[in-house]
């Protein structure tokens, strides 16, 4: 790299224009008086066009050192990759690439900063006051999951997924319910359902059934309280966002990225 001090970053995804990682990493820049970087948004509605979109990318005069991938694209990213982290193979997605340049040619390493993210975020839902998670329920099963998955299973807390055209409705029987739902279940939202611009929408649940001892982490952070937050509120139970993961993760693939740099 002829400058180290100018190159860009970007969000790999489809959609992107929602993202406030370019905030985040502007504040990255300025803390390390970058000020000729770029973080750029990426969208990207089928992976199978990347090849085309990287090499439209490596033509540009400033350099791509690398970029972070949403959904989604978190699975399906890991077939144009030339190497992944053990980590990443373990949950099986990627959500940050780097990318080096060498005269031997162009090397994509996949990574995934999810599961410091997701891993901070159950740290916060930990409050003395308050019972031990029992278990967990996933509404979804994308890429993101797959990082809240492997850290439940760090954790040793249980956990069932429920996709979502198949989520538990008011059809089914309260003992089906009761197996699943339990007095200190912790449920977290990992699909794109509320996001902004469809704020109105809401994954659909057995409302009856939750309590104030539930816990909702929502991975959507714009808008900052969704409607399945609100609802698990009028609970009186706890509910964030995806606001924390979002910088914990973003935090830990700054610190990927500037590998390039350094």
């Amino acid at each position: 790299m002829q400058n180290p001090r100018a190159f860009r970053l970007g969000l790999l995804g489809h959609p992107v224009s929602h993202s406030r990682s370019p905030e985040i990493f502007a504040a990255f820049f300025r803390d390390e008086g970058l000020d000729e970087a770029e973080y750029q948004l990426f969208d990207l509605p089928s992976i199978e066009d990347f090849p085309s979109f990287l090499q439209a990318q490596l033509n540009q005069d400033l350099p791509l050192i690398g970029f972070n991938v949403t959904v989604p694209h978190k699975v399906g990213i890991l077939d144009h990759l030339d190497w992944i982290s053990a980590g990443a193979r373990a949950v099986g997605a990627v959500n940050t690439v780097l990318v080096k340049q060498s005269d031997t040619g162009i090397t994509l390493s996949g990574h995934n900063t999810d599961v410091d993210g997701f891993a901070h975020s159950l740290t916060r839902m930990h409050n003395p006051s308050h019972p031990e998670i029992s278990n967990a329920i996933i509404l979804g099963n994308g890429g993101s999951a797959k990082a809240v998955k492997f850290v439940l299973e760090q954790e040793h807390i249980p956990f069932v997924v429920w996709h979502r055209n198949e989520l538990i409705n008011h059809h089914l029987s309260d003992t089906i319910l009761s197996h699943y739902i339990q007095p200190n279940t912790l449920f977290i939202h990992t699909t794109p359902v509320g996001m902004w611009p469809n704020t109105q929408e809401c994954v659909d649940l057995p409302w009856h059934e939750i309590q104030p001892t539930h816990k909702l982490i929502d991975l959507v952070y714009n808008p900052e309280s969704t409607l399945l937050m609100q609802r698990f509120q009028e609970k009186g139970a706890m509910a964030v966002n995806g606001k924390p993961m979002l910088q914990h993760q973003a935090i830990a693939a700054w610190n990927l990225f500037k590998q390039n740099l350094y």
